[in-house]
């Protein structure tokens, strides 16, 4: 249902916050927005917009999102254009529309009634049946008082709310079509724009893909979204492929070359029977798997942080000296801010939104999203029997993926009255530029050939490489990205981009 155009009010950004780290002026703007689109003159909520002018001849407005879902896209334009390739902060007002609940108040929040939170795990997911069984009593809990102390904004977070805010703001800058980047849950954003809004694209492209159906109804909806998206195989390849690229390299240029997945394993069976310690604390496959997979997100986090963990691990063993147990507290320290700076950013995102609460109040951004858009099981044992087939169909990492979803099982939110589930195969004004990278541990690349099939005349292109997406790894990349959003040109299907250095240099 339309509504009447808003009119922006641009300001300065206060403070700290007016320019960007290269010095362009960035502006801020409030729009009030329709809380619920089916009652377009009822309540309404807050959404902010950042946006940094074209320096040069402006051809129009791009819209970015870092994904997420929680991610700040205002914080993401403030340095997305320069990333995204050249030309673009010359010829683009970069646009951030925060999503909503997540950028301004109201927050997608929910009170528990007691000062004290829920129990939950001591460790990042659960393995055994007594810590599936803390993790689903502590779900249950938090989504019963979600059921009653919630925000309202809670109930309108699906991707199709916020593609509706962006569509509004679209006209609110006089636009025509909509030009936009969105990489990881981003990429999902764009997806369902597409789709909703066919004829009203210019240039959208899609990085770090996630597969449409399975993110949403999913080919067997008794299986939780975040099993069949198959991050935990992405992850698992990622990972092996890294190692057996160290071993083709050589010692020269990788420290565990030659015995590099023998190393891991032997590290992970290490964690499994408790006789993995780490100055004096014993750390269980839960830590070391979690902490892992933030590395696998930055290609040079691979080689700077977890090769050089894996080299103590065996150097520990081998020598047991006071020095390398140093070293190994040393690098897993470093190895831990690599996990904690990309878990801030969400499981399918890219710049982290950051923000403290208390005991009492749980930030439920993520959930509001993925609960919303997804169909899931309404059993919450699925999430067990899930991680069981995971451990051999996603090894390692599958168990971590799948209880990410496990609070959508009665959840209860009604976001998904409002949610877009397809159809996804359709024809847009433009095709759209899909881009995917070969070694993705949250997104693996089958989740942009999925895309590229459903929109009609729309073109991948490859990464071959490692890390989460292709933002600013590629000379070739960026070239393409630009060529893209500035003169509608899509590169050849079949095109194959090399990072601009190699993982082991």
């Amino acid at each position: 249902m339309d509504i009447p155009v808003p009119t922006l009010t641009w300001k300065t950004c206060p403070g700290d916050a007016s320019r960007t780290a290269h010095g362009q002026t960035v502006e801020c703007a409030t729009v009030d927005l329709p809380l619920d689109y089916d009652d377009p003159t009822g309540a309404t909520t807050p959404v902010s917009v950042d946006r940094v002018p074209a320096s040069g001849r402006r051809i129009g407005s791009l819209f970015v999102n870092p994904g997420g879902p929680g991610g700040s896209a205002r914080d993401f334009a403030r340095y997305a254009g320069y990333l995204i390739g050249p030309g673009i902060r010359r010829h683009f007002d970069v646009i951030g529309v925060d999503p909503r609940g997540i950028g301004a108040p109201p927050y997608a929040l929910c009170r528990y009634p007691s000062e004290d939170a829920p129990p939950g795990l001591a460790v990042p997911y659960p393995v055994t049946q007594h810590q599936a069984g803390r993790q689903i009593r502590a779900d249950r809990i938090l989504d019963e008082d979600c059921a009653s102390g919630r925000n309202a904004i809670v109930d309108h977070m699906s991707t199709a709310d916020y593609v509706r805010d962006i569509d509004v703001v679209r006209q609110a800058v006089g636009d025509e079509q909509l030009s936009y980047y969105g990489i990881s849950y981003g990429s999902m954003v764009g997806q369902t724009y597409a789709a909703m809004f066919p004829d009203r694209v210019r240039a959208i492209i899609v990085d770090g893909v996630l597969d449409p159906i399975e993110w949403t109804a999913g080919r067997d909806p008794s299986v939780p979204s975040t099993y069949r998206l198959g991050s935990g195989h992405g992850a698992h390849e990622a990972l092996v492929s890294a190692l057996r690229e160290c071993d083709r390299v050589g010692r020269d240029r990788c420290s565990i070359a030659g015995h590099a997945e023998r190393i891991w394993q032997r590290t992970y069976r290490l964690a499994r029977h408790g006789r993995l310690r780490v100055d004096g604390h014993r750390l269980v496959t839960q830590d070391l798997v979690s902490t892992a997979l933030g590395a696998l997100y930055q290609a040079p986090a691979i080689k700077r942080q977890l090769v050089r963990f894996l080299h103590d691990v065996a150097e520990q063993r081998r020598h047991r000296t006071a020095r390398a147990s140093r070293a190994l507290a040393s690098d897993w320290a470093d190895l831990v801010r690599v996990r904690d700076r990309q878990q801030a950013a969400g499981p399918y995102g890219y710049a982290p939104p950051g923000r403290a609460l208390t005991n009492r109040v749980t930030d439920v951004g993520f959930e509001s999203v993925v609960c919303s858009d997804a169909v899931n099981p309404t059993d919450p044992w699925a999430w067990q029997r899930a991680s069981r087939t995971a451990d051999t169909a996603q090894p390692w990492f599958g168990r971590l993926w799948t209880w990410a979803s496990s609070l959508c099982a009665r959840w209860p939110g009604a976001g998904g009255d409002d949610a877009y589930r397809g159809p996804w195969r359709t024809t847009t004004s433009t095709p759209l530029l899909v881009v995917g990278n070969t070694h993705d541990p949250a997104t693996p690349i089958q989740g942009a050939r999925t895309a590229t099939r459903q929109f009609a005349g729309s073109v991948l292109l490859t990464l071959d490489g490692w890390g989460h997406g292709a933002l600013n790894t590629s000379a070739c990349v960026r070239t393409w990205m630009a060529a893209y959003l500035i003169d509608q040109e899509l590169p050849p299907a079949g095109t194959v981009c090399r990072p601009y250095r190699p993982l082991f240099p």
